[in-house]
């Protein structure tokens, strides 16, 4: 018969390893499992459509296409593209960007008459270049200088206040899939064709994305210096990488016959 202190020990474990189990789940699931891209189960035929119709701005790539939601003040959806729009170049992805102006709060606004003008100016004309020169400004000196004062113009008002129904009627389609929407707002179909939503405010999430993608992790040279650190890691010159292979034949090998230049 079991004596006294191995049935505490067993009554211990009882209570103990679910708590250790659960809370190794929950370390987990916080730090990992939440920051997964949600696909979505209700209203697809009704989000995609809104996104046939919205007037994004891209390069206008052939390959897959990834929709980044963002606005001008968002910390996070300026990191997004500088870091992560260059993988997705290199896997000639369709980076499709929708700025929208933020609404009014308490009777006070949180976008700028540039801001608003030059949204404006985007859903009207659609041009990629004139986005990046955007992007790549700061507030204090972009100016909107030669663009139409949307608030003066009764169209263009109607083309930003466009921006903001759009958000409104997104985050309607999106509440019944348990999307609690943070920026960048990132959506895209998967290898299996499943629409795809990840609330991008956590960099956590981004790798999840690239994965849908085939992207690289890294581009440029940042990805040319992890390939030589790792092959100098082995012992082999990082002037030997692939790619780098010198044509010249041995000393030793016969010289390679003539080809001729038709094929």
């Amino acid at each position: 018969m079991l004596n006294r202190k191995v049935i505490l020990w067993l009554m211990a474990l009882v209570v103990i390893v679910p708590i250790l189990v659960g809370a190794a789940y929950w370390l987990v699931w916080d730090h990992f499992f939440k920051y997964q891209p949600v696909t979505i189960k209700t209203n697809q035929a009704e989000i995609q459509k809104l996104l046939d119709q919205v007037d994004y701005v891209s390069p206008g790539r052939g390959g897959q296409p990834i929709y980044v939601i963002t606005y001008r003040s968002c910390q996070q959806c300026r990191a997004f593209e500088e870091q992560e729009f260059p993988k997705y170049d290199a896997v000639n992805a369709d980076t499709r960007v929708i700025p929208f102006a933020l609404g009014d709060q308490n009777g006070l606004p949180r976008s700028t008459v540039a801001e608003r003008s030059t949204i404006a100016e985007l859903w009207i004309t659609r041009k990629w270049d004139f986005y990046q020169a955007w992007f790549a400004s700061s507030d204090s000196n972009w100016k909107a200088d030669g663009l139409v004062v949307a608030d003066n113009d009764m169209a263009r008002t109607a083309v930003v206040g466009a921006s903001r129904s759009f958000i409104a009627q997104l985050d309607a389609l999106l509440v019944p899939n348990n999307i609690h929407v943070s920026y960048p707002l990132v959506i895209w179909h998967d290898q299996y064709n499943r629409l795809k939503v990840c609330s991008c405010s956590e960099q956590v999430g981004w790798a999840f994305v690239r994965s849908d993608f085939n992207a690289p992790a890294i581009t440029g040279p940042q990805a040319d210096s992890a390939l030589s650190q790792m092959l100098s890691a082995v012992g082999i010159s990082s002037s030997a990488k692939p790619g780098s292979e010198s044509t010249a034949a041995p000393a030793d090998s016969p010289a390679p016959a003539p080809t001729s230049a038709n094929p």
